[in-house]
């Protein structure tokens, strides 16, 4: 089983990024699977754990510990690897985000055998997925970026909430939700 750690977009941020995806299914039609989950800011990728109640009990001090903070989107990207393909938007790196992500890593040592995961460190690059999904003939995904008229983005939310991912397979079985939503609490001054 593994679980993923992200921050979850406001309303309109969602509502942008599911309007993206009805667009890009217009071009043809495709499995969904990254917009399954609520819109968010990944801050630590699938990792491995051995305990549910553990996990939980880290996530509910972590939450109690981060004031809500601003995030802003700035472009549209595209990439592909392996034959998939993926469409998001890119966060512009914060020394908030970096800290959390190096301070859930750290932390994790702590909770479960092996925290590692895909995209560690230094060099994570902060996302939000619009959609991603395997290239096929026709790549929608590449045809839909492409398409774009402006990529650039003006876009920004306030993160007050972060979620809990579980799942129980890879991503292209759907076997993943949204398991746990904690709000940011922490008071700031």
């Amino acid at each position: 089983m593994k679980a993923a750690i992200a921050l979850l977009a406001d309303f309109p941020t969602q509502n942008l990024a599911r309007r993206m995806v009805y667009d890009l299914t217009r071009r043809a039609p495709i499995r969904f699977l990254g917009s399954l989950l609520p819109a968010h800011v990944s801050l630590k990728q699938p990792f491995e754990f051995e305990n549910m109640d553990g996990l939980e009990s880290w996530l509910d001090a972590f939450s109690g510990s981060i004031s809500p903070f601003r995030i802003e989107l700035d472009h549209v990207y595209y990439a592909e690897w392996s034959g998939y393909a993926i469409v998001g938007m890119h966060v512009r790196e914060t020394p908030t985000l970096r800290e959390l992500h190096n301070r859930i890593n750290e932390e994790l040592r702590q909770v479960v055998k092996d925290p590692s995961a895909a995209h560690d460190g230094d060099r994570y690059e902060f996302h939000l997925t619009i959609e991603l999904g395997p290239t096929g003939d026709s790549n929608p995904y590449r045809e839909f970026y492409e398409a774009l008229p402006e990529k650039q983005l003006d876009v920004s939310f306030l993160a007050e909430h972060i979620a809990l991912f579980f799942y129980t397979d890879p991503f292209e079985n759907m076997s993943f939700n949204c398991h746990k939503v904690l709000p940011l609490t922490a008071n700031s001054y």
